[in-house]
């Protein structure tokens, strides 16, 4: 009688720890799928500050257009609203986001073109209507109007489109170049 009911007893512990077995065995294998999509996952980040007009986002290595055309429009007003005063310090600003590679070609650039502003005493401000991105090839090109002051007065006003050629890096854009495409002078 002792024996069938240590039989009974052991059939059923048996029982029970194939039961939790199976549960752990499923749960183990729960745990590796989530652990392999953990790794292989590329988290998306939304972005939407607040002086900026639209959201974007920041994929991997990918970013959106309207990353793109936002961080565009930054760059062109640092880089060409500026007088002698501002250029000092918007190409400090510049240079934080430009990439190691192109950083020495950029850093002339923006000092031969703050030296011109200085030697003139010139000014320029500058008016978007344009800015078309190309997201496969990270480049973007923005058209508006150019104008130049000396003083107070306006000397001339063109219509210019620039490219920028951008690289996304961590999580970060940083620019290659920065050139001057196409120039229409317009009448004073």
């Amino acid at each position: 009688m002792r024996l069938l009911l240590n039989v009974a007893r052991l059939q059923h512990l048996i029982h029970q720890r194939n039961i939790f077995v199976g549960i752990s065995a499923v749960l183990l294998g729960a745990n590796v799928l989530l652990a392999f999509k953990n790794f292989s996952y590329q988290e998306r980040i939304i972005i939407v500050p607040p002086e900026l007009h639209q959201s974007f986002w920041v994929e991997g290595n990918r970013v959106s257009n309207h990353y793109l055309e936002e961080m565009t429009l930054f760059f062109a007003h640092l880089l060409l609203d500026t007088s002698e005063a501002s250029a000092p310090f918007n190409r400090e600003v510049v240079l934080r986001y430009a990439n190691p590679d192109s950083y020495g070609a950029l850093k002339t650039q923006l000092l031969e073109d703050e030296q011109r502003y200085k030697k003139e005493q010139l000014s320029t401000s500058f008016k978007p209507s344009v800015v078309q991105v190309d997201n496969k090839k990270m480049i973007a090109d923005i058209t508006g109007d150019l104008l130049s002051y000396v003083g107070s007065k306006k000397i001339s006003q063109h219509r210019e489109t620039y490219r920028f050629h951008f690289r996304h890096n961590q999580g970060r854009l940083l620019i290659d170049s920065f050139v001057l495409v196409k120039t229409e002078a317009k009448e004073l």
